[in-house]
């Protein structure tokens, strides 16, 4: 996974996780998104909800108890 521009900049990055803290949002799906729409951007968006979907699958497997990460 590539970094996003925005999580490159350490003030940004600071920003935006407080943002995710402060609302119990994943700051890792956030990234994961985040790359999933730059990787799109230009395309068709046939990919778009694949991309999306294998992002919250990751998320979700992720956060369950028990399950290896």
């Amino acid at each position: 996974m590539r970094t996003p521009a925005c999580f490159e900049d350490k003030d940004t990055r600071k920003i935006i996780e407080e943002l995710c803290r402060r609302h119990n949002v994943d700051l890792q799906l956030i990234e994961e998104l985040c790359d999933a729409v730059q990787k799109q951007s230009g395309q068709r968006k046939e990919g778009m909800a694949s991309e999306i979907s294998t992002c919250i699958d990751s998320f979700l497997s992720r956060s369950q108890p028990g399950k290896k990460k």
